[in-house]
């Protein structure tokens, strides 16, 4: 095959399934590649600054002021004094952890009068990225020929930990994180500097009536009426550097925060973002997608289900429970709803027969070419024998992590028993999971965790993980599960079951702060030797583990090796220009004000309304409108905020930018830099877009700004926080039309 013929097929293909060719608003962009894009045609349609005013490590840009929230989110400075906007659902765990059945701030929202009422967001930092280079010739480098899949692998996680210590003289300086990541399927690698802020203070969350109006029935559907957004702040040391919380710290002062527009927007208006994306898989082979559509989604779906069933029924049970599981059931919820639609999506778009078919063209396309079969010749087919291995034990392993997972006790015992058994190894073989600082962070958790355990929370979540066990083909059934209950079937196997998990929890010893310390100083031979029901189950279950792990890891460093040699395959063929997927990194993205047809009949406006919100209104979670904000639409009391087209309150928006989980808190802001709404969902048609995007049917779904000012302002008396703002207030708000 010619050259021109070969660079003709994959034309051809680059229909079928194409993130190697930018098309319409696709791309997740690394921000210093941005003179790779089409710059002259994003001014035509609204962009204002340039690539240096986007990110610059040598003056401040736009990337100075969006940082990555540690829960797996975006914020914004939107002052000088540390003041970060971002998603309520973002926040939501540190409203969470500072409530209590008296200060019940998930149902009544928490505000901060004065600075000195600002509460600890517990377990939160901010990172702010500095910078980021390639080091692919480094990290590449650690590889020599002749090396098995493991030895590779090890070789580049040392030599990117290598990169990583010395990019700061051998040693992190306090607030300052390096990490080494891998991008486009690890065909490339790149060391990434943030400077990272560990005092964060809650200021302003909205009750959850409006920061999580509508709840899981309306999560990821559009229209939307949620006001899902919060204010936080960053605190540093007296001497302007990162610190832990403490009274005598001071708000950090970024080198750029964000103005805001509530100046409104109309259809077709540019738009764009810069957040931390977590992940997509668009580059993923066939065999990737199909194990995830068919087997990996339904399998965490059933399960966060269950577990979501019990800690719901337990939260109904006693009130402290409910405030203690809130923040776990909604993760949990937002993450079944997503996979649901992702595995629509998927099939929808037929991925899988797509891709197979991009990939028999692939095969053809080099078949004629000695040198490419060569190279790419038994890529595809390897990478098939490896998922099929994965295939033949990923239940099992499923079921036994489900165990293992069943609550926090469990959890303890297994890092004793595993610590135990990786001290057996040699020492270039052991995991840093069991390190001695591991154990020493552990160590100090354990008084903790088992004060907040509900034990009989953990017997519902062990029973059902043993009911799960039931479940399994016969070829992946676990023999000691099954040795428990031989016999047994049906309901007299489900109360066998719930009998053998009440004696675990219950009847062990291993129940206090001391006695489960002792054990992670115990050699494995000691804890095998155990006659405590926890204790033994935790063995059992991770011995049996212990090899699918093996094989888990085998499948791991095969397909490390494979995956960048089937990309470079397929840009060799494609050309183009790449973006990488998504992995919790900063990317630049955009777009335009877009509502959308989701099917026949039916357009749906970019644009939704406070008149929306009380059509929805029932009385109960989660459609309950609060009184006040009831009381404001009466009396049409906006604020000055309202939208000239639709005489109304505005709420959520639409726009066509190229979003996924990690953007939540992202701003939406307009070719200008100013936000315009605050990123906070996607669209549930859209869902599959992680693996394919979807340029008619993928949205992002935004709060509009003019919202998140009039019920900081007009609903929570908030409005003394415009004063350290930037509201842009110089043109009439007449832009929605």
């Amino acid at each position: 095959m010619t050259r021109k013929t070969f660079l003709a097929a994959a034309a051809l293909l680059s229909l079928v399934v194409s993130p190697w060719l930018s098309l319409a608003d696709e791309g997740m962009w690394l921000p210093d590649s941005l003179d790779r894009l089409p710059l002259a045609k994003l001014k035509g349609r609204g962009l204002q600054l340039t690539a240096e005013e986007i990110y610059s490590t040598t003056k401040p840009s736009l990337k100075d002021a969006v940082v990555f929230i540690s829960v797996g989110g975006t914020g914004s400075f939107v002052s000088p004094e540390g003041l970060v906007l971002t998603n309520h659902h973002v926040a939501f765990g540190a409203v969470t952890a500072a409530s209590t059945p008296q200060n019940d701030y998930i149902t009544n929202g928490f505000l901060a009068k004065a600075r000195a009422e600002e509460a600890p967001a517990k377990g939160y930092s901010m990172s702010v990225t500095q910078e980021f280079k390639d080091v692919t010739a480094e990290v590449v480098g650690a590889v020599t020929p002749g090396m098995s899949d493991a030895e590779r692998g090890r070789a580049i996680a040392a030599r990117s930990a290598e990169l990583a210590k010395q990019a700061v003289g051998g040693r992190e300086p306090e607030g300052i994180r390096t990490q080494v990541v891998e991008m486009l399927g690890g065909t490339s690698y790149y060391l990434y500097t943030y400077l990272v802020l560990r005092d964060v203070r809650m200021v302003y969350v909205p009750p959850k009536s409006i920061g999580y109006f509508g709840g899981d029935p309306d999560n990821f559907e559009w229209p939307r009426h949620c006001g899902d957004f919060a204010f936080l702040r960053a605190y540093v040391g007296p001497d302007g550097k990162p610190a832990d919380f403490g009274p005598q710290n001071v708000p950090f002062k970024p080198k750029k925060f964000l103005t805001l527009d509530p100046g409104g927007h109309k259809e077709g208006d540019f738009a764009m973002v810069l957040g931390y994306p977590g992940s997509t898989f668009r580059y993923r082979e066939s065999y990737s997608v199909e194990y995830r559509q068919k087997t990996q989604l339904p399998s965490v779906i059933e399960s966060y289900q269950e577990r979501i069933d019990l800690l719901t029924a337990a939260g109904q049970r006693d009130p402290e429970l409910k405030i203690k599981y809130a923040d776990e059931i909604f993760s949990l919820s937002n993450a079944v709803k997503n996979y649901r639609g992702t595995v629509e999506g998927i099939k929808r778009a037929d991925l899988v027969a797509r891709k197979r078919a991009e990939e028999a063209a692939f095969a053809r396309a080099f078949e004629a070419d000695p040198a490419l079969k060569a190279k790419y010749g038994e890529v595809l087919p390897q990478i098939a024998a490896a998922y099929r291995d994965l295939n033949s034990f990923s239940a099992r392993s499923n079921v036994l992590q489900s165990i293992l997972g069943s609550g926090d006790l469990f959890a303890l015992l297994s890092f004793a028993y595993g610590r135990a058994l990786d001290r057996e190894k040699p020492e270039a073989e052991r995991s840093p999971q069991y390190s001695d600082q591991a154990a020493q962070q552990v160590t100090a958790a354990i008084g903790e965790a088992l004060k907040g355990r509900s034990p009989a929370v953990e017997r519902q979540l062990l029973a059902a993980a043993l009911a799960r066990a039931d479940r399994l083909p016969t070829e992946e059934r676990v023999a000691w599960v099954e040795s428990l209950f031989a016999g047994k079937v049906g309901e007299a196997r489900r109360a066998a079951e719930a009998d053998y998990a009440r004696r675990a929890v219950e009847e062990t010893k291993f129940n206090t702060a001391e006695a489960v310390a002792k054990l992670f100083a115990a050699p494995a031979a000691e804890i095998r030797a155990l006659e405590d029901p926890a204790v033994r189950l935790v063995v059992q279950a991770v011995d049996d583990a212990a090899p699918l792990e093996k094989r888990t890891e085998a499948f791991n460093n095969a397909i490390t090796r494979l995956r960048p040699l089937y990309v470079r395959g397929m840009l060799d063929w494609k050309k183009g220009t790449p973006y990488p997927d998504a992995n919790l990194t900063l990317r630049f993205t955009y777009g335009e004000v877009k509502g959308y047809r989701p099917r026949d009949a039916v357009t749906y406006d970019h644009l939704t309304s406070l008149t929306g919100v009380i059509e929805k209104d029932t009385g109960r979670e989660p459609f309950d409108v609060p009184a006040k904000l009831k009381d404001l639409h009466a009396r049409k009391d906006y604020g000055g905020y309202a939208d000239p087209r639709l005489k109304d309150m505005p709420v959520d928006l639409l726009a066509t930018t190229d979003i996924t989980g990690g953007n939540s808190g992202s701003a939406l802001l307009n070719g200008r830099g100013e936000i315009m709404g605050l990123v906070f969902d996607g669209n549930y048609e859209g869902l599959g877009s992680d693996y394919v995007y979807n340029p008619a049917l993928s949205r992002t779904i935004a709060v509009d700004i003019r919202y998140v000012l009039f019920v900081t302002d007009k609903f929570a008396g908030a409005g003394y926080l415009f004063g350290e703002m930037q509201i842009k207030r110089g043109k009439a708000m007449t832009a929605s039309q």
